[in-house]
């Protein structure tokens, strides 16, 4: 009886444990299956202008977004067929100019950027470059509390065309695939208060054969609200044989690392370049997370991304 009891017992704790095991995940919608938030070019986050609903019954979680596009997705002309939706260039059906699809049972989200559709030739110099992005809140993940902070997905590059042929200039024309987080410094006894810092790994870059070999630290920061960027080389997040060259098209690629140290070099390469002073990796909290293309020149390309998950010890 004693051992039934027990028996029963550990079965029914069994979900709790599960609960547990999912919260632990700073993401709240890992498996993009909720839906997107449809957000004008250059709006704030909490200015929405219609959602993609992945299930009727929940809350959208992950914002969508896009910029300098001749789509406006803002007016919701989009084809959906099996959670793949459609954006197609007006005035021509069969041209699409961006595709997104969702895979809530593998946890995948694929986006599509058809940078091609968005020009006539090249890209000049004159033009704006076009991107395609996605973006989400996590859980407040304080680092004063944490000794780890470990992401950890899968990608794969679903395709790549390269519509250039020999007109593309490689240093100025490119399509990179980037996923970041976004944290900020909340001690106010800190000098580099309220600033906010872009931790961006680089997934695809064909000007780099793959990712960056470098470490490249970008942006003006002041605690006004303006951010700073910091893309760590590659080989300290990519497995080693792709350091330096791009994936085969439906490789998959596995990422696990602990940003810790990312994080710390981080720091101390933006305080050698004088945009931060007085700060330590404790005194940042990871807020955010955004994903996705930047296209400066007439690529097609699609990237899915799978089994999300940030986790802190």
């Amino acid at each position: 009886m004693k051992k039934l009891l027990l028996f029963v017992f550990a079965f029914a704790m069994l979900p709790l444990c599960s609960s547990a095991q999912e919260a632990a995940n700073a993401f709240h919608d890992s498996a993009f299956k909720r839906g997107f938030n449809i957000v004008p070019s250059g709006s704030a986050s909490d200015t929405l202008s219609g959602v993609l609903l992945v299930d009727s019954t929940a809350t959208a979680v992950w914002n969508l977004r896009q910029y300098n596009s001749k789509f406006n997705i803002v007016n919701n002309e989009y084809e959906n067929i099996g959670n793949r939706y459609f954006f197609r260039v007006p005035g021509n059906g069969n041209m699409l100019a961006k595709v997104l699809t969702v895979n809530p049972s593998k946890g995948a989200l694929t986006l599509e950027c058809n940078a091609s559709a968005e020009y006539k030739g090249i890209r000049r110099s004159q033009q704006p470059w076009v991107y395609m992005t996605v973006d989400a809140p996590t859980d407040t993940l304080s680092l004063a509390k944490c000794n780890e902070a470990r992401l950890a997905f899968q990608y794969r590059v679903v395709s790549y065309e390269d519509c250039m042929g020999f007109l593309a200039n490689k240093g100025f024309h490119a399509a990179t695939y980037r996923i970041a987080l976004m944290l900020c410094n909340v001690n106010r006894e800190s000098q580099s208060f309220g600033m906010r810092l872009r931790l961006g790994l680089v997934l695809f870059d064909n000007r780099y054969m793959g990712a960056p070999c470098e470490a490249k630290l970008v942006g003006n920061p002041s605690p006004l609200g303006e951010d700073f960027s910091y893309f760590p080389k590659s080989s300290l997040y990519m497995p080693a044989p792709l350091n330096a060259k791009l994936p085969k098209v439906h490789q998959v690629v596995d990422i696990n690392v602990d940003l810790m140290p990312i994080l710390k070099e981080a720091l101390r390469t933006a305080e050698s370049n004088d945009i931060l002073s007085d700060t330590v990796a404790g005194d940042w909290e990871i807020v955010a997370c955004d994903m996705g293309w930047e296209m400066t020149g007439t690529y097609n390309a699609a990237l899915m991304v799978r089994n999300l998950q940030l986790n802190t010890k």
